[in-house]
């Protein structure tokens, strides 16, 4: 069983599918959310497995991509859950470690809210998002408490809690903070600045999501170095 998995939504930054194709390049293990699934393929990564109601999806996709050797996991589209949720709760089925989200972040700002509480669920699971804008983490009581990573100096990093957060300590930061209390969606962590070399992040209850914008080279390069240093 995969210790990592890359869950992969239907909600793609347009134009940046060489960055797309580089993590799914890099990923040993992808669960495609509906039309997700055969838009891997077309980048050159076929996912193990492909999960949701296919109501996006081109006509006779689950066919094909089942003839391709890709476990379909389908359901009806009448359900509470997103697509999201579903490969999620498939992940946590396979026993895996770790969770990243890709493709799942832009357009539409409802189904990015949601998206949104189904990294918080998974953050017992070391939650991670990576988009071509933006790398992201879930630091959470049920999951990591903290997080050390390198950045470069102006790095923009913010720090927005999604649930009431206490104790929250940031350092490496020109506008650190030490035990502090940040509201669910207070702008208190927006738009910090990095002073070059390791920032350090870390709460005692609640649960943040650390951002780290990419801008020109790193978004194109997408190689997902935040938060790889522990």
């Amino acid at each position: 069983m995969p210790s990592q998995v890359l869950i992969v939504g239907s909600a793609p930054v347009p134009g940046a599918a060489s960055f797309y194709g580089r993590l799914l390049g890099a990923s040993a293990f992808v669960i495609a959310c509906d039309a997700a699934a055969e838009w891997c393929v077309t980048l050159g990564r076929t996912p193990e497995i492909a999960i949701g109601d296919f109501d996006s999806a081109a006509h006779g996709a689950p066919e094909r991509l089942a003839t391709a050797g890709v476990e379909i996991v389908r359901f009806s589209a009448e359900k509470d859950e997103s697509d999201l949720d579903l490969a999620l709760v498939k992940a946590r089925s396979l026993g895996v470690a770790s969770v990243s989200f890709t493709a799942a972040f832009s357009q539409r700002l409802d189904h990015t809210l949601a998206a949104l509480g189904t990294a918080c669920a998974a953050a017992d699971l070391n939650a991670r998002i990576e988009e071509p804008g933006f790398a992201a983490q879930v630091l959470s009581k049920r999951g990591t408490m903290s997080t050390v990573f390198n950045a470069s100096a102006g790095d923009i990093v913010s720090v927005i809690a999604l649930e009431p957060s206490a104790g929250v300590t940031l350092a490496g930061l020109r506008y650190p903070l030490v035990w502090a209390d940040v509201p669910v969606l207070s702008a208190l962590g927006l738009s910090n600045v990095a002073l070059g070399g390791k920032v350090r992040i870390s709460l005692a209850v609640g649960t943040l999501l650390v951002i780290v914008s990419r801008y020109g080279e790193d978004a194109a390069a997408g190689e997902g170095t935040f938060f790889a240093c522990r």
